[in-house]
């Protein structure tokens, strides 16, 4: 393999177009302070590329078992760069960075900024290795939804003059938006999962979402969904958040188009696409939640540029199919199905879900 053959097939494995997650919230933090300086844009973009690949490699790393059957055509990619190889490419990941936060520091000293990156480098590795938080049932939806609140906060904290000192409270104003993004993200996240089922089983895991999927019904389904609207709508009704910011309520159509998909897809092929979809989802109510709530030239900007790299790692840089407007009509056409679907009655345990 060449050279550009084993860069390819490292940000494939990488998955390292999920560095725009990270990045289009860290830019609303920045925009939310009041900055907007392309330097720190510039900086970030490349922190969090390189975070975003030591999260993914190391997951890479502790998932062999359940990845060679849920994931095989990334598992083909890992096995062409050596897992060896990989190990030393996720400790150099990690060296790129501590000496990428050290730069950020030295240019923008914060106590808080300091603590957020160490908090964030720690979930991080903690997803997948020492206590495994993706294994934990009841934690993996508070780390997903960090996400968004972790590098929104570490954009506010690089922006704000008053983050050099460490008063958190700072950060109390931004619960309203913290709480409709905390409750989206645990709301659909659990969609990953929809691909994982039978590698899962092999290691004793069953996915919360999928289970609670299954044994409900699709009005319990669209209940779940619609709860981060609900406190939406309460949030700009008392003023915490901008009235303008009901224009989301636009959203829960697709929330719950997706999430009924879930219960409609059993083709893997279809499951995979669902899974796009839900990515795709995720990244656009970020992005206009942000933009909604925070509007400038300087955060459109960086949405732009974050969904430019989006779309062009997902369709030559990443390991799965990307999603396309033809797979729309297959998706809507799931969530039919999933509407009427019946629920699946608990299984002993044991048995199809796995023990836990």
């Amino acid at each position: 393999m060449g050279q550009f053959g084993l860069v390819r097939a490292l940000l494939q494995c990488a998955s390292c177009r999920f560095s725009a997650l990270y990045f289009i919230p860290f830019s609303g933090g920045l925009a939310a302070a009041g900055r907007s300086d392309a330097g720190d844009a510039l900086l970030a973009a490349g922190f969090w590329l390189l975070l975003t690949l030591g999260i993914e490699l190391t997951n890479r790393l502790t998932d062999r078992v359940e990845d060679a059957v849920n994931r095989p055509e990334r598992t083909a990619l890992c096995q062409q760069i050596g897992w060896e190889r990989l190990r030393r490419i996720q400790a150099l990941l990690w060296l790129a960075v501590a000496a990428s936060a050290a730069v950020w520091l030295a240019r923008l000293p914060s106590t808080m900024l300091a603590a957020l990156i160490a908090l964030g480098v720690c979930a991080g590795i903690g997803y997948s290795r020492g206590p495994r938080l993706a294994r934990r049932r009841a934690l993996v939806f508070v780390v997903l939804s960090g996400a968004f609140v972790g590098p929104f906060a570490l954009g506010w904290a690089a922006g704000s003059p008053s983050a050099a000192a460490t008063d958190w409270r700072e950060l109390g104003r931004f619960v309203p938006l913290f709480w409709v993004m905390t409750l989206f993200v645990s709301s659909l996240a659990g969609i990953k999962d929809i691909t994982d089922r039978e590698g899962d089983e092999r290691i004793g895991y069953r996915s919360a979402f999928m289970e609670f999927a299954e044994r409900h019904g699709a009005l319990a389904l669209i209940a779940v969904v619609a709860a981060p609207f609900v406190a939406l709508a309460g949030f700009a009704a008392g003023g915490a958040l901008p009235v303008r910011a009901l224009a989301l309520v636009a959203f829960l159509p697709v929330s719950i188009v997706v999430a009924l998909a879930v219960r409609g897809a059993a083709a893997a092929a279809s499951r995979l696409t669902v899974r796009e979809a839900l990515y795709h989802h995720w990244l656009a109510f970020t992005s206009a939640a942000l933009l909604v709530c925070y509007p400038s030239a300087f955060l459109l900007a960086t949405v732009l540029g974050g969904w430019l790299f989006w779309i062009f790692a997902s369709r030559h840089l990443h390991w799965a199919p990307a999603l396309r407007a033809a797979d729309l009509p297959t998706i809507v056409r799931l969530a039919r199905v999933g509407s009427v679907r019946a629920p699946v009655a608990p299984l002993r345990e044991g048995r199809a879900w796995g023990t836990s």
